[in-house]
């Protein structure tokens, strides 16, 4: 057999195996491979997100809430933020003014 013809053999062989529209035991077990690859990738992803899901809100989510609740109430039986605000500039004027009074009197006394 010549160099050429077993050229021609080699190429009709693989041209053979590229056109065959039969399944291998190969890419029936790459086939099964990527089937269960892609479900388990599925299954553990998504217990994975779970998973960060609870820890991220028990770690992070729930305590601000409670954080959250526990002040709010605070804020509604103190009032709102504004009136607090309002109280405070009260007192702070009250204060400014207590303090020139002193002062002015102790001018007056020297």
């Amino acid at each position: 057999m010549s160099v050429s013809s077993r050229q021609a053999q080699l190429d009709r062989e693989i041209n053979r195996i590229i056109k065959c529209r039969t399944d291998t035991a190969v890419s029936e077990a790459q086939r099964e491979i990527e089937t269960n690859h892609a479900s388990i990738n599925e299954t553990q992803l998504k217990k994975l997100m779970d998973l960060h899901d609870n820890v991220l809100q028990n770690r992070g989510a729930l305590p601000l809430q409670k954080l959250y609740n526990k002040y709010s109430q605070l804020n509604l039986q103190e009032g709102d933020l504004q009136n607090w605000a309002e109280l405070m500039d009260r007192n702070l004027r009250v204060l400014e003014a207590t303090v020139e009074k002193a002062k002015a009197n102790r001018r007056e006394e020297l």
